[in-house]
């Protein structure tokens, strides 16, 4: 490992990153992980969860945040803290659940026992420490993120409190988050449905880089786009209005509600579902933002965005991604419950299934495409892949520097410029 690390040192990351070009190594070399899971991850605002994922005191879930373990909980004060996942005796993992609800955290080695807001409780034969028990329950409770902020129900933590103003991160991404709690009549979606998870042979960036691939559907998910046109759009199209937008902060999207707007129909993003088949949830947000509101939410649909660097509001999915290895990641992927909405969550829930499930159209086609590029990386001739796509076509706007060639590359160079201010600070 401290080979490992002295070669992590050496590493020049900018010479890596050039405008138009990425170097491959930054998908294959392991020391360039770990340097990843530090600066990126445990040094900076991640997604951690949803808070309807933990409704109650006593709710917990547990994650990574790069390497660490993390349990994300809920206390018998309803405040939401990120808890390290570690007893403070011998370290041992005090928590193995996926999820659950618990009022204590008991460690399965020694019984040392933690209240769910991390604070020390129980100590076995604790005459045998010198300390006093108050003295112990002061400086032994568990060590927990030192910043954790909510924004629309998504949860946001820095393990060190270094990574300056949630505000300074969030940027023009809260836009997307609010666009779509605009489609419920009471403002706020929920994640209720359970995570499919799905292991992958690729780098999380990879996975990340092709959420927001405006040109590889065409290619890629041919069955899809057949299987859906005329319901969508035809996206063969050269005349789609589409655009590919860097949101700053590594932030970007695809936007498609300029070409929904054109051909204002409702509904376009969600198989063209005629309102009689949902007219309670249409009663709920005409009641709520009046008629005319109403019909423009629903023309414009769901945000298509990455929140920098490992949260993807996926139309009605969230997607996190968690990075394991140089070579593997997770994929999680949630449908989105709209409250007030149930009529159309029994419809997202059904699209989850034939869209991002085991049998699914979409997962399964991106998932392959990830493990062939990462297999493909081991050919070490060319050194870099290109991402000069769209240049040209870039205009700076309101909401961010924006293509509206939907094959622009646009959105990856935007994690890309971002990921070198992290990785290679002075160097940059």
């Amino acid at each position: 490992m401290t080979a490992q690390m002295d070669r992590a040192a050496s590493i020049d990351i900018a010479s890596l990153i050039q405008h138009d070009r990425i170097h491959g190594s930054l998908y294959t070399d392991p020391a360039i992980f770990d340097l990843e899971m530090t600066a990126l991850f445990e040094n900076a605002w991640v997604f951690v969860g949803h808070d309807s994922e933990i409704p109650e005191k006593g709710d917990y879930l547990t994650r990574r945040i790069g390497r660490q373990p993390v349990i994300v909980a809920r206390g018998k004060d309803e405040v939401v803290r990120v808890l390290l996942n570690r007893c403070t005796h011998r370290a041992n993992m005090l928590c193995r659940a996926d999820s659950g609800n618990a009022a204590l955290f008991r460690c399965p080695y020694h019984g040392w026992t933690y209240a769910n807001d991390g604070r020390l409780q129980g100590v076995p034969f604790r005459e045998g420490y010198d300390q006093e028990m108050a003295e112990m329950r002061s400086e032994l409770g568990m060590a927990q993120a030192h910043q954790v902020e909510i924004y629309g129900g998504f949860i946001f933590a820095n393990l060190y409190g270094n990574a300056g103003s949630f505000d300074d991160y969030i940027g023009r991404a809260k836009g997307p988050i609010d666009r779509l709690l605009s489609l419920s009549p009471e403002g706020r979606i929920e994640l209720r449905g359970g995570w499919m998870k799905h292991k992958s042979a690729a780098n999380w960036k990879i996975v990340n880089e092709s959420q927001v691939d405006g040109y590889h559907p065409l290619f890629t998910h041919e069955s899809v786009y057949k299987a859906i046109m005329p319901a969508k759009v035809d996206y063969a199209s050269d005349e789609l209005l589409v655009a590919t937008r860097d949101l700053g902060g590594g932030h970007n999207e695809v936007d498609y509600s300029r070409e929904y707007q054109a051909q204002d129909d409702e509904f376009i993003w969600f198989k063209r579902t005629p309102r009689e088949k949902m007219a309670k949830y249409v009663a709920a947000m005409e009641a709520a933002v009046g008629a005319e509101e109403t019909h423009k939410r629903f023309v414009d649909g769901p945000p298509h965005t990455f929140i920098w660097p490992n949260l993807f509001l996926a139309e009605m999915h969230v997607i996190m991604v968690e990075p394991v290895a140089a070579n593997e990641s997770i994929q999680y992927t949630a449908p989105i419950h709209i409250a007030g909405g149930e009529e159309i969550n029994a419809r997202i829930l059904r699209n989850a299934e034939g869209a991002m499930g085991p049998a699914g159209f979409l997962i399964a086609d991106d998932g392959e495409m990830g493990e062939r590029n990462q297999a493909g990386l081991a050919a070490k001739q060319p050194e870099w892949a290109l991402l000069s796509r769209g240049f040209s076509s870039e205009v700076q706007e309101d909401k961010g520097l924006t293509s509206y060639d939907r094959t622009s590359e646009t959105t990856q160079r935007a994690m890309w410029v971002h990921y070198k201010e992290l990785m290679a600070g002075d160097q940059a």
